[in-house]
């Protein structure tokens, strides 16, 4: 699957140059150098970064949308 669309690059080319790479990777950035392009218009940085976490045996939904807790109703909206 085409992950950037503006450099055209897949999910399984990522995936090889994440596990290919003798170095740890901590940003999508880095990885685009590696791949002789760079970062356009930052669309594709959450799916990257979310292939980074899997390598790293984390979720990714932990790190990109992080939980927080539901805020309290609004004053304002309570019907007195």
């Amino acid at each position: 699957m085409i992950i950037c669309s503006c450099n055209v690059i897949s999910d399984t080319a990522i995936r090889d140059i994440v596990t290919a790479a003798d170095i740890t990777f901590g940003s999508p950035a880095q990885i685009y150098d590696c791949l002789g392009c760079s970062v356009q218009c930052g669309l594709c940085s959450r799916s990257v970064k979310r292939i980074l976490d899997e390598r790293q045996g984390e979720t990714a939904a932990a790190s990109v949308w992080p939980v927080h807790p539901e805020p309290a109703p609004c004053a304002l909206m309570s019907v007195a």
